[in-house]
């Protein structure tokens, strides 16, 4: 068997191979400079022209990387395929220790690689380290929980639950951690995406510059009812549209009842209560026994069953006590219960809800 460098079968045949992938390269590198990535998803902060500038990078230099790897992987399987007559030890083309070809397919890797790093390095923390600091700069907290995001703002008295809004033109910060497991904040057209971990608290700074209604999406697996997650969107306004708004939520908030009336919680109404249910719960909860649990246990026979005297919370199963649950949340053996303003739900919807769960024998 010939080892030497003359056996380098760089025949026409490899030649032609090689000028068609040239030929593909060529064309998706022309594509990935040319597709106009805004048309397909907004770029509405300042700092997702960087980052999609970067993935730009990224993606020019892998096109010809992609059809070349793979090119000769299949170029070379169909060339040196075992036929027929030849034994199956026919040496194909020996390039082993061909110090030019290990020196460039080692040194362009590691010089785009070296590239890719720094300029990361320099654009990624313009947006989770520094800190809004300019005079009309807004700071929001952003919590994850099973399953919904609630957002406190400067000077309201309770959080906002699952919408984030956010003036045109002002450098925002926002404070992301979470109460129970790991999520993930991503808002697509901000090009931001940030794990929210308990016990930490991660900034991120960026300057929303398209008015319009983006998607929220948690992109880490955090339970059985992580998809519930999706839905939830970023409203970003001009300043006067949201100064009304926060002028708004604000006299909401003042004149929201804290606590249930016993006279509020008689009045529910169980087919309303049934939409709100199917609406607002089925996430974590079935309308089944106990035992048929998702996230939490299921409700059915909330109020009379044997096998299940008391409620997580250690209290009897009293409308008083359920309310107070659905109000005010609960963390157990089960996970996190949200919180009525985490729900969305108001006095009249918890009556509501305990009024139908009181049907479900």
């Amino acid at each position: 068997m010939n080892t030497g460098q003359q056996e380098h079968k760089l025949d026409a045949g490899f030649w032609r191979a090689t000028i068609v992938m040239g030929v593909i390269s060529a064309l998706g590198m022309w594509g990935v400079v040319v597709f106009p990535i805004e048309r397909y998803l907004p770029e509405a902060a300042g700092i997702a022209v960087q980052i999609d500038w970067l993935f730009k990078f990224m993606a020019f230099f892998s096109v010809p990387i992609l059809v070349y790897v793979n090119g000769y992987m299949i170029y070379f399987a169909v060339r040196y395929r075992n036929r027929k007559g030849q034994p199956l030890d026919q040496p194909g083309s020996s390039i082993h220790d061909h110090k030019a070809l290990e020196f460039w397919w080692t040194a362009i890797p590691s010089v785009l690689m070296l590239v890719l790093g720094i300029l990361s390095y320099v654009l990624i923390p313009q947006y989770y380290t520094a800190r809004a600091a300019s005079a009309d700069s807004v700071t929001i907290e952003a919590i994850g929980h099973q399953f919904s995001w609630e957002f406190r703002y400067p000077g309201l008295r309770d959080p906002v639950p699952d919408e984030l809004h956010l003036p045109i033109n002002v450098p925002v910060t926002i404070d992301s951690t979470s109460t129970d497991v790991i999520h993930s904040f991503w808002v697509p057209a901000f090009r931001m995406k940030q794990d929210m971990i308990p016990g930490m608290v991660v900034p991120m700074t960026f300057t929303p510059t398209e008015i319009g209604k983006y998607e929220i999406v948690c992109t880490e697996f955090c339970g059985v009812g992580h998809s519930g997650m999706r839905d939830r969107f970023v409203y970003v306004q001009s300043r006067s549209d949201f100064d009304a708004w926060y002028a708004a939520e604000k006299t909401k908030q003042a004149h929201a009842p804290t606590q249930l009336t016993a006279a509020v919680l008689a009045s529910g109404d169980a087919g309303a209560g049934q939409q709100l249910f199917n609406a607002r719960c089925t996430t974590c909860h079935n309308a089944a026994p106990f035992d048929q649990r998702k996230v939490g246990p299921g409700l059915a026979n909330l109020f009379h069953d044997p096998a299940h005297p008391k409620l997580l919370s250690g209290k009897a199963p009293t409308p008083a006590d359920v309310a107070d649950i659905l109000e005010h949340g609960l963390s157990g053996s089960m996970g996190q219960m949200p919180n009525a303003q985490l729900n969305g739900l108001s006095a009249k919807d918890i009556a509501d809800l305990v009024a139908y769960l009181k049907t479900l024998k």
